[in-house]
């Protein structure tokens, strides 16, 4: 009679354990179905972030352009580009050559590539001040950013160049 009676106590506990867990899986599904790879993601690039500066961000982030590029201008013939650059991390700039009905035409062109994710416009670091010297260093030498931002603005300065010269004709 003992063991009938253990045997129901733990029948019992682990179907109501099961239940417990049935129902807690149904109310709170959002945590394990679709936002776990948002947690997932979070968790990651907080813990373990990619920079700027990293070995082979930038290089990424040139075929990202390239292809937007290609792709916005309906995938020109022959399109070869002539610079490129990235300002402020995510405009990307380019000068390409292309043909158009057989002459071959230079053009200037920008696109957004959002890469980072929303926890990067949230850095504690971000938000501690520079010293003098690191200062002085930076105005300088730069850093890959700043030096990436300044060939930028030099294709937008010549593509603005391009377009005052189109007017006047």
């Amino acid at each position: 009679m003992i063991v009938i009676t253990v045997c129901r106590t733990l029948f019992y506990q682990f179907f109501l354990l099961f239940v417990g867990l049935s129902v807690g899986f149904l109310l709170n599904v959002e945590y394990v179905g679709w936002k776990y790879p948002i947690v997932h993601n979070s968790i990651y690039n907080t813990f373990f972030p990619i920079d700027f500066e990293d070995e082979g961000v930038l290089d990424w982030l040139y075929v990202q352009g390239r292809f937007k590029i290609n792709a916005f201008n309906s995938y020109p013939k022959d399109f070869k580009v002539i610079e490129e650059a990235m300002c402020a991390e995510e405009w990307y700039w380019v000068k390409y050559s292309y043909t158009d009905n057989g002459n071959t035409k230079i053009a200037i062109d920008h696109v957004r590539i959002r890469w980072k994710p929303w926890e990067y416009y949230y850095d504690d670091e971000a938000m501690t001040p520079m010293t003098d010297e690191e200062m002085r260093k930076y105005m300088i030498e730069g850093d890959l950013n700043s030096q990436e931002s300044n060939r930028a603005f030099r294709l937008r300065d010549e593509m603005r160049d391009m377009e005052r010269s189109k007017l006047k004709i």
